[in-house]
């Protein structure tokens, strides 16, 4: 993975504001080399002008050897489509969206619009922001948004046989998903591994007349009762593991180290186990642990001496090992991660390893298994995935 330092991050950072984010590293970094001298008189022209323009002052104070403590922005590159290829161990999917290496900034969304043109050719009237919308909702179930995009005819059908082609097992699995649904179920249940408990409705619309002034008028209200078929699956769980990655990437980067050397002293001398609610919560993240091979994070927070018997040593170590060197404060909306410029190389190791860890576990399997109610073995497309992750240049861009 490419390493920079603060400054180059800072430079970084004002680049993708101003509309270089689906540039390389080094684009960006020549971008702004080049233009330095002009950045204010191009405020106009940039794409975030209210965070291009923080990033230019707080570049200005650098300047000065004044602290800014302005915090850089690195988004992933389509979270959602990242997910879905490492749960099914989708080389291809994840080759498209920066999961695994491929030599240079990738988005998904245009080599699928590109894709989509070389089979029906330059003249189609299609855009790239259209084809966006299409793969971002059909990836969570929706037939309705591609419909709108390319009809009913040859295009939406050359739609799907690329999305097939592109994205095999994510594809795959957004079908699996579509299949779960039961018609008698009044809601949907799974834990995650760090044992947040997903609850989701089902919702249906229900039609009632009412009368005004002796003319009826159809009312329509959503209520929570059984649906024949739904769609809210497979978006549901995605944004559930989305959200676990937020929660999991705080509590990795901004971790107590007076905790972890509590943790550390721990798991060197175990003492008898004593029942309390630590206790109780070490036993139910191990469980998790042992059922999807995700250890979470939380659990630093509650092993002590009079509890580490409980686990094995050697995922706690691993995961004590993995942490930064230094903790640092993280701002997080949805995908976008934020942090000091000092902290970027940190950032991005994080979350890279965030999808390693989802990429090698069993999480889809338990996720799968909770939702219809009977264990079963997800199998991945590539089993060895996980392995190509850590290297990833633009996971985070």
């Amino acid at each position: 993975m490419q390493l920079f330092n603060p400054t180059e991050y800072l430079k970084i950072d004002i680049a993708s504001n101003f509309g270089m984010d689906k540039s390389s590293w080094d684009d960006r970094i020549r971008w702004f080399n080049d233009n330095e001298n002009n950045l204010l008189q191009m405020l106009s022209q940039a794409k975030e002008p209210a965070l291009y323009y923080a990033g230019v002052m707080a570049w200005h104070d650098v300047q000065k050897g004044l602290p800014s403590g302005y915090p850089i922005s690195l988004d992933a590159t389509a979270s959602g489509f990242q997910l879905l290829a490492v749960l099914t161990g989708d080389t291809s999917a994840a080759s498209i969206c920066n999961v695994v290496e491929s030599g240079k900034r990738e988005d998904a969304y245009t080599v699928i619009y590109q894709r989509m043109l070389s089979e029906i050719g330059d003249t189609a009237k299609i855009e790239r922001d259209e084809v966006k919308q299409a793969v971002m909702t059909s990836l969570y179930g929706s037939e309705a948004v591609p419909k709108d995009v390319f009809g009913k005819g040859q295009m939406l059908g050359i739609f799907y046989e690329v999305m097939q082609q592109t994205a095999p097992a994510a594809w795959e699995l957004n079908e699996a998903f579509l299949s779960m649904w039961d018609s008698e179920v009044y809601e949907y249940n799974w834990v995650l591994p760090d044992n947040f408990h997903v609850r989701t409705k089902v919702m249906d619309t229900i039609k009632e007349t009412v009368h005004f002034m002796n003319q009826p008028f159809d009312v329509y209200r959503k209520v929570n009762q059984p649906s024949e078929s739904g769609r809210s699956l497979g978006a549901n769980a995605i944004h559930s593991l989305d959200a676990m990655i937020v929660r999991e990437m705080t509590r990795r980067c901004d971790y107590d180290p007076a905790i972890i050397m509590r943790c550390i002293a721990a798991i060197e001398e175990p003492r008898e186990i004593v029942s309390d609610s630590d206790t109780r919560m070490v036993r139910t993240l191990w469980a998790h642990y042992e059922k999807t091979g995700y250890l979470s994070a939380r659990i630093l927070n509650h092993l002590k001496a009079s509890n580490a018997a409980i686990v094995d040593p050697a995922p706690v170590w691993e995961l004590i090992e993995s942490l930064p060197e230094k903790p640092f404060k993280l701002l997080t909306v949805h995908d976008c991660f934020r942090c000091l410029p000092n902290y970027g190389n940190d950032l991005r190791m994080q979350y890279n390893r965030q999808l390693m860890e989802i990429a090698r576990s069993d999480i889809l399997s338990s996720i799968i298994s909770q939702i219809i109610q009977r264990d079963v073995t997800i199998g991945k497309l590539d089993p060895k995935l996980h392995e190509k992750i850590m290297a990833a240049n633009y996971a985070l861009s």
